[in-house]
């Protein structure tokens, strides 16, 4: 007689109070066992209850061990085996349920922190934004990780995948009310899977050490990279300090031909780099103390230019030489940031940035409004080199601020051009205050990760499942779709393949405001000129026609029942959600939704006001009436962490606005 082997099926791992902890090898880097430790909260926002965290793990069957590490390290784990992981950033959540353990695996040490946030979105349900949604996590005193589960992430498509936060004037007093405000950003960036923030100077004085930003993204184990206007790490604003503080003597001149003493501001910022052991993808640049051409502050810069470029190119390679000698690295990653004036330049064939493999070319977005420029349509991509592209999802003076405009359909365009060009090794989106963008910047981390399979009709379905139920994630889809729709174009697209080429954002709106108002007596049909140093001529407002006042008129009375359209819809919407998903729908959709209805309704009465249409005097009433309504849906998104969000709004300064129509209206009576 034959005896026949019976397979069972393998049990599930059932995660309860006390009978699990987490496993973090002693020498695993620090920003792996802060991870580690936030997973362990993330098991308290949902047991509430806090497991251990470990460096050792227990081998006697009566404790699941979850076991986070990087493929470097050397654990003695009872059973536990090292699955196979492929390139950089890789990562493997999986089971071995006859010896009790979870393993979150990854292939360097970012990988083995994806890993971690990967097992506290799938398995415990913590979604990435869980700080910035409000969200309320359902009660669970067991967790069920199925049998045989092996999720395997292959590494991203493109390297570095970054955030810029820019024009901070909500964002930086909010980050000092508490350290989750400072912090929990950094976590969010890790766990939709980025890697990179860009910043301005870095770099302090005298003793070599790094500013509090820096330092952060150390803590956490991110890489730093810098502004388009800053070269290793540094501008020509801290020219002076260098050498007051650190020198303790009176600053050289700026002069093209004082190099030496570049050199020398050049390598206390190179040495400060190394000393403190930040990851750095370095950047190479020379412009002036701010965003502006060098030949702004160095009086003998010449003045054509071809002979400009040749500055640039004589600078930017000296800067790449004293990178690949300090670091000892033939081929180090590096970016050159193609902004203003050296997108013109390269445009011109003038500029000759250094070319290796591991050298980025980092394109940027048209100013204003965001589509690959001409200097990158046009450009012959022969030379050995890597792309990055930088887009904006907000501008400083005449794009979207307090609102989102540029939509991730928009976003998703602007990459497949760039990657239809070349590879892409870095991306960086500018993020303004954070809060305003991030659905967008969610979609481009996902869409960074995986350039093929990415599509923004499916991120935004699954986004709005997540955030919102399942039941709903179309309908409010849809909605997303149809606010960004809301906005008034000026004039047809000029891309091909973009839908949405020129859009009238909400800091267009408030500079209306800004340059009307002190003319409000002196009508004129054509009354707004551009901003600052506008290198194309009519770019500030992309207006098509020589009576601005009419024009913008008859796009706010497109835009605003479209507006007012999508916010009836979104208030329909609230009522049919769980009150626990309500307010990241207002504050993600719903509110911008309302603030701008009332604000294009606010700018259409204005300039009926200012042309002397109808009754003046109703007109301002009707404008002041809106705008302080727009003021009232922004408002009311500050509740929890948020609850002084706009207090230090400066940039759109909508109370000032206000103000000034309330004076007008007095002037009037």
């Amino acid at each position: 007689m034959s005896l026949a082997l019976v397979a069972f099926p393998a049990m599930s791992l059932t995660l309860e109070r006390g009978n699990f902890k987490i496993v973090v090898p002693s020498g695993s880097p620090q920003p792996v066992k802060l991870a580690a430790e936030t997973l362990a909260r993330d098991f308290g926002k949902v047991m509430r209850w806090i497991p251990d965290v470990d460096s050792v793990a227990t081998e006697d069957g009566k404790i699941i061990n979850i076991v986070a590490l990087d493929e470097s390290d050397c654990v003695d784990v009872e059973g536990l085996e090292l699955k196979p992981i492929s390139g950089f950033e890789s990562h493997r959540v999986y089971t071995d349920e006859e010896n009790k353990n979870i393993c979150l695996l990854g292939k360097d040490m970012r990988g083995a922190i994806y890993a971690i946030y990967d097992f506290s979105e799938k398995i415990l349900g913590v979604p990435p934004l869980w700080y910035f949604s409000d969200w309320k996590p359902e009660y669970s005193a067991q967790i069920t990780v199925p049998a045989g589960f092996d999720r395997f992430v292959e590494s991203p498509d493109v390297r570095f995948r970054a955030w810029f936060p820019n024009d901070e004037d909500l964002v930086n007093p909010w980050r000092e009310l508490s350290w989750q405000n400072d912090e929990l950003w950094l976590e969010a960036m890790l766990r939709l899977k980025l890697n990179t923030v860009e910043y301005g100077p870095t770099i302090t004085y005298p003793d070599h050490k790094m500013s509090h930003n820096a330092d952060l993204l150390k803590k956490y184990g991110l890489v730093l990279t810098s502004h388009h206007m800053v070269g290793l790490n540094n501008s020509f604003a801290n020219w002076e300090n260098y050498w007051e503080q650190v020198r303790g003597m009176k600053a050289p001149e700026l002069l093209l031909s004082n190099i030496d003493a570049m050199k020398e501001f050049w390598t206390y910022n190179i040495e400060t780099i190394m000393q403190n052991d930040q990851e750095n993808l370095w950047q190479i640049a020379f412009r002036g103390r701010s965003d502006e051409p060098f030949w702004n502050i160095f009086p003998d810069a010449p003045k054509s230019d071809k002979e400009r470029a040749k500055v640039i190119n004589k600078m930017v390679g000296i800067q790449y030489d004293m990178i690949k000698k300090a670091t000892g690295d033939p081929d180090p990653f590096v970016r050159m940031t193609f902004y203003d004036e050296l997108s013109d330049l390269l445009a011109k064939g003038y500029l000759e940035p250094p070319s290796a493999s591991n050298m980025l070319w980092t394109f940027v977005a048209g100013r204003r409004d965001h589509y690959p420029y001409d200097d990158f349509v046009n450009y012959d991509f022969s030379k050995p080199m890597q792309l990055g592209y930088y887009m904006n999802l907000q501008f400083t003076s005449t794009g979207a601020h307090l609102a989102p405009a540029e939509s991730p359909w928009k976003m998703e365009q602007n990459y497949r051009y760039v990657t239809s060009r070349g590879p892409l090794k870095f991306s960086v989106v500018n993020a303004g205050n954070i809060r305003e963008f991030v659905m967008e910047m969610s979609a481009n981390a996902k869409m960074m990760w995986d350039l093929d399979n990415y599509d923004t009709d499916k991120f935004l379905r699954d986004y709005c499942a997540q955030y919102y139920g399942e039941d709903v994630a179309d309908e409010i889809a849809g909605l997303y779709r149809d606010y960004y729709n809301a906005y008034w174009l000026q004039r047809p697209s000029e891309f091909p393949g973009m839908d949405r080429q020129f859009i009238f954002q909400d800091l267009r709106h408030a500079q209306v405001f800004n340059q009307v108002l002190p003319q409000f007596d002196n009508y004129k049909p054509n009354p707004l000129s551009d901003i600052g140093f506008e290198r194309v001529k009519g770019r500030s407002f992309r207006l098509t026609s020589d009576n601005h006042v009419d024009e913008i008129i008859g796009g706010m009375e497109l835009s605003n029942p479209r507006f007012k359209a999508v916010a009836a819809r979104c208030d329909a919407m609230m009522k049919r959600l769980p009150a626990d998903k309500q307010p990241f729908f207002y504050d993600n959709l719903c509110g911008y939704a309302h603030y701008m209805a009332s604000l294009s309704g606010s700018v259409g009465h204005f300039l009926k006001a200012y042309k002397g249409e109808g009754d003046r005097k109703t007109h301002l009433i009707e404008a002041h009436r809106e705008l302080k309504n727009a003021r009232k849906a922004l408002h009311s998104s500050q509740h929890g962490v948020f609850d002084t969000w706009y207090a230090t709004d400066r940039i759109f300064n909508i109370n000032g606005k206000i103000a000034a129509l309330e004076s007008l209206i007095k002037n009037l009576d």
